[in-house]
C-alpha cells in the first residue's frame, strides 16, 4: 500500500521543523551576561552577590587637535540614589582624571560632551591613541579597577562637535 503524497511530506515537514529548531536547544544564550558590545570598557560593583553600581562603555577619545574627551555611562542598580566615583591613571599611577557623578536609584547618566550629558575634565593632553589607562571605579567604599582605551578620532560616533561652531 502506497502512502499518500500529502502524509509524506508532512512527516518530512515536521522533520525538518524538528531538526531546525533542536540546533540552538544546546547554545549558551548570550544576553544573559554582560560582554564588551564596543569599543569600550564595563566595570561591575556587586554587593551582597547582587550587582550595585557600574560603568558601561568606558572609552577616552583623543581628537586630532589632542584634546582627550572621556565617553562612557554609569548605572546604579541600588534602591536609593548613589554616588559613583571615577579615576582615570597612568601606567604610573598618575591621575589625569577624577570626577564624581550622583546616579538616582535604578537609573544611569552618560558621561560625554555632548546635551545631557555630564562633562569629564580631564588634565592630561599627552595620552596618546593606543595606549590603554586604568578606570578606577569607586561606589560605597568599594571599587574595582578596569582597562580605560585610548581611541583616535576617527570614529564618525565619536566626533565631538566644537560648541563655538553651533
Amino acid at each position: 500500500m502506497r502512502r499518500s503524497r500529502r502524509s509524506v511530506l508532512s512527516a518530512a515537514a515536521l522533520g525538518l521543523a524538528l531538526a531546525a529548531t533542536g540546533c540552538t536547544y544546546m547554545s549558551p544564550v548570550q544576553t544573559k551576561d554582560f560582554y564588551q558590545a564596543a569599543d569600550g570598557t564595563n566595570a561591575t560593583i556587586t554587593q551582597d552577590d547582587a550587582f550595585f553600581a557600574g560603568v558601561r562603555d568606558a572609552v577616552l577619545v583623543v581628537a586630532d587637535d589632542g584634546t582627550p574627551t572621556f565617553f562612557g555611562s554609569v548605572v546604579s542598580y541600588a534602591d536609593e540614589e548613589i554616588t559613583v566615583s571615577l579615576e582615570g591613571l597612568t601606567s604610573e599611577g598618575s591621575s589625569i582624571f577624577s570626577t564624581e557623578t550622583q546616579v538616582p536609584a535604578h537609573g544611569s547618566v552618560e558621561l560625554g560632551p555632548g546635551e545631557g550629558q555630564q562633562p569629564v575634565p580631564i588634565d592630561a593632553t599627552d595620552v596618546a591613541p593606543g595606549t590603554v589607562l586604568d578606570l578606577e571605579v569607586t561606589a560605597d567604599g568599594q571599587s574595582t579597577t578596569i582597562s580605560l582605551p585610548v581611541l583616535d578620532g576617527s570614529l564618525e560616533y565619536y566626533e565631538v562637535e566644537d560648541p563655538a561652531a553651533s
